[in-house]
């Protein structure tokens, strides 16, 4: 194929990619539905989503209303961008979004208006999400979530660096926007934690090295770079593999599950980001998912340091 028809192809892909495409479909199961888990909890399963995704850390800012949006963030080559308003408003937030419509911009990056976001939004990951849990979140956007009018900050890429078509195209190459499936050789707690890690947890957004594209080179266990570590806002996130000295080698599960709900145990304190991690969402996740994402990553094998002792 001529090179001009294979880069034609190429654009006209991207341009389709995500577009015009169906609301996701699943089952439910332990370990995609959120519901036993948020009403073990006290809360509504959309909120309880929520916090699973930790979505107010960056959709908030501390002097803003909640969920509306205005956190300044760095997008690597490019500039900065602004998180955008996601509480029902119908002039600057989602409220005219369909469920449709919300389901695509969570699972492909693609808004109703066919602009695409950056993968700033870890719509890589939110694409693991089942489609009770998408419903739960949206209905509490919509429902529990007070509206409000404060508009969105414009991003500050400009000139050829703000064309948004090529990341139709890092969707044709970096992006799996399949809903996570059960591995039926593993337990419920298991694919419980596979679950929360690769998907609403979004973990690899910053625990995973980016490859050449910008993309996480690894999304689930079957990659020996998933959850690796890896350079974030000038400072590092630990691998969290078997590794015994720079990963949880040395952690127990309940090691795990103590850090996750209080931000410390034997080992350590949380610092950095980890810290809203902990405190806008882990803290308020049920026993049984603290201890499913424990369960699944002691089961990441060791990488770098196979033959390392303490």
């Amino acid at each position: 194929m001529p090179l001009k028809k294979l880069c034609l192809s190429l654009l006209t892909l991207a341009v389709m990619s995500g577009c015009n495409s169906d609301a996701v479909t699943t089952e439910s199961s332990f370990a995609n539905d959120s519901a036993a888990q948020a009403a073990a909890e006290g809360l509504s399963q959309g909120e309880y989503v929520a916090r699973l995704g930790n979505c107010v850390a960056c959709h908030s800012t501390p002097e803003g209303q909640p969920l509306a949006g205005g956190l300044k963030m760095a997008v690597p080559l490019l500039g900065n961008i602004y998180a955008t308003n996601i509480t029902p408003d119908t002039t600057n937030g989602i409220g005219n979004y369909s469920f449709d419509d919300f389901d695509r911009v969570m699972r492909t990056g693609v808004a109703p208006d066919g602009h695409r976001l950056y993968p700033a939004m870890p719509y890589p990951s939110y694409a693991k999400m089942s489609e009770q849990d998408m419903r739960a979140l949206f209905d509490f956007l919509m429902t529990e979530v007070s509206a409000s009018s404060t508009p969105n900050m414009p991003s500050e890429i400009t000139g050829i660096k703000s064309q948004r078509w090529p990341l139709g195209i890092w969707n044709l190459l970096a992006l799996d926007d399949d809903p996570y499936e059960t591995d039926s050789s593993q337990s419920d707690l298991w694919n419980r934690g596979a679950y929360l890690i690769q998907g609403l947890g979004h973990c690899g957004a910053c625990h995973t090295p980016r490859g050449l594209l910008l993309q996480e080179k690894g999304m689930h266990e079957g990659d020996s770079d998933f959850l690796s570590g890896a350079p974030l806002d000038f400072w590092s996130a630990s691998s969290l593999n078997g590794d015994i000295n720079s990963g949880l080698g040395r952690w127990e599960e309940d090691d795990i599950v103590e850090f996750l709900q209080s931000g410390h145990n034997r080992f350590g304190t949380a610092f950095g980001t980890m810290v809203e991690v902990v405190n806008n969402s882990t803290r308020h996740m049920s026993d049984d998912d603290l201890r499913g994402m424990a369960t699944y990553l002691k089961s990441l094998p060791a990488v770098a340091e196979r033959n390392v002792t303490p």
